[in-house]
């Protein structure tokens, strides 16, 4: 059972009484935990200073603001070609002297990742980074190689605060999603169910099909293709197989070939708004931002709101964040590797030395731990519940990564910064200093046991003066050893 309050601010302050382990209660760092992919300094600042809602009613604001690629200036300045057609893309690839080239596909990539890491639209990137899960065209792909990038631009985040049913039809009509999942091989005497399946299961009722389904929603949908001399979606009316066609309850008489473009679009409205994709979009979402285990109360409530707004997501999430369920669930999440590498990043207030040098290293970093955004190759998606994370060397990877960050050693990708800043004034003593980097780093003060560690790996008592400690020495290492602790691996 949950309880959905009427505004944030209720929510906020009821929940304060439920929350319990593993983190303690810290409802700013948890909303820029999960609303954000981790939290900043001057992203606490700002909350601290006018509110946690008034927070997330700005990053809305900012989604609309900064919609596409343009949440960081020197990271969309590194989108060059991800406004182009495909058609144009393929040009541009000629005129280079590889018209096969992967370069869109890896621009697009590393854009992602720039974005996720200096984005002032953070609630955005996670919808956006949710939506590209729920409908997943992997990247890199040899055969969409001028198509990709169109999928995230004119589907995901073209859509992510908007309406489910428009992201549908648009991926619906989609040449990247088309050749992955083969509808664009489908005609009327060779009918490919491919996508059909995967629309249902996937992307929006679940489980609830039968094979008949699966036989009429390809039926309906032939004739949706992709063009050999642009690259685009285009409709072929040659292939498109007629007869009537029922999925779950939907009905169209398919009568002629013209009827299948229109046909196809009026199934997908009726997916889009059906119950059973209510709930098992609700889930997801639930799963992203409150626990691997929402209750079936909080997904029912969200079900609701998606149902009752006409398939918007924004309504989804707004009922979510006025949940008892999702303010209670302080480190009920577990961040997933690439998440972890951008969360560092984000406490770290790691700038780029060099824009190109830093993407390519960003995608590097992803890529070791097994987790690099959009490369996910099953039509799934990432997988967004602990136990698809543990791994020990993925851990070991990521330990390396906080102490490459916090040692600067990248020194051509990413700028030196002074890290004594993060004490945030002048240390008393050596376990005064363990103290502050414990709230800067992690939010919150130290468990006991977790600082008296941390004094054994200086060798050195906590009341050591700072003109006597170790620290001067060892403080990248200090730095990484709390981001290797269990409250920076949490969500």
């Amino acid at each position: 059972m949950t309880t959905i309050y009427p505004t944030i601010a209720d929510a906020i302050e009821k929940s304060a009484k439920t929350a319990k382990a593993p983190l303690a209660w810290n409802p700013t760092d948890h909303v820029l935990s999960r609303l954000a992919f981790g939290p900043t300094p001057a992203a606490r600042t700002e909350i601290a200073r006018n509110g946690i809602p008034a927070w997330i009613s700005a990053q809305i604001a900012a989604g609309h603001t900064y919609a596409g690629y343009t949440g960081d200036p020197l990271v969309a300045a590194q989108a060059t070609r991800l406004g182009l057609s495909p058609a144009d893309s393929f040009t541009l690839l000629k005129l280079g002297g590889n018209k096969y080239g992967w370069d869109v596909m890896t621009q697009l990539t590393q854009t992602t990742l720039g974005l996720q890491v200096w984005s002032k639209a953070q609630l955005y990137e996670v919808l956006v980074d949710f939506f590209t899960n729920h409908l997943n065209v992997v990247c890199p792909r040899g055969d969409l190689w001028v198509t990709r990038h169109t999928f995230d631009r004119d589907v995901i985040r073209a859509h992510a605060m908007g309406s489910f049913t428009d992201m549908l039809l648009a991926s619906a009509r989609n040449p990247a999603m088309l050749l992955y999942l083969d509808l664009a091989q489908s005609t009327k005497s060779a009918v490919n169910e491919n996508y059909a399946r995967e629309l249902l299961e996937l992307h929006t009722v679940g489980l609830v099909y039968s094979e008949a389904d699966v036989k009429n929603v390809a039926k309906l949908l032939t004739g949706r293709t992709v063009s050999s001399r642009t690259f685009d979606y285009t409709y072929n009316p040659a292939i498109h197989g007629t007869g009537g066609v029922t999925v779950l309850g939907f009905r169209h008489p398919n009568s002629s070939t013209a009827d299948g473009e229109v046909g196809g679009d009026a199934l997908l409205r009726y997916l889009a708004a059906h119950p059973s994709t209510a709930k098992r979009l609700a889930r997801k979402l639930c799963i992203r931002l409150v626990s691997d285990r929402p209750s079936h109360a909080l997904v029912t409530a969200v079900a609701t709101a998606y149902l009752g707004s006409g398939t918007q997501i924004l309504p989804m999430l707004d009922t979510i964040l006025r949940s008892e369920e999702f303010w209670a669930s302080r480190g009920h999440k577990v961040r997933r590797p690439a998440e972890n590498v951008i969360a560092t990043m984000r406490i770290l207030e790691v700038r780029p030395a060099s824009i190109g040098a830093a993407l390519k290293y960003l995608q590097t970093m992803t890529q070791q731990v097994g987790n690099q955004p959009l490369a996910w190759g099953p039509p799934d998606g990432y997988p967004d519940v602990a136990t698809a994370w543990r791994s020990a060397s993925t851990l070991l990877m990521l330990w390396l990564h906080h102490l490459g960050l916090a040692a600067d050693s990248w020194t051509n990708a990413f700028a030196k910064s002074n890290k004594t800043t993060l004490y945030g004034g002048t240390p008393a003593n050596s376990g005064d200093a363990i103290a502050r980097l414990g709230v800067r780093l992690t939010g919150a003060p130290l468990p006991t046991a977790h600082a008296a560690a941390l004094q054994t790996f200086l060798a050195e008592s906590a009341t050591t003066p700072m003109a006597r400690s170790t620290l001067h020495a060892l403080l990248p290492a200090l730095v990484a050893l709390i981001l290797d602790g269990p409250s920076h691996a949490l969500r």
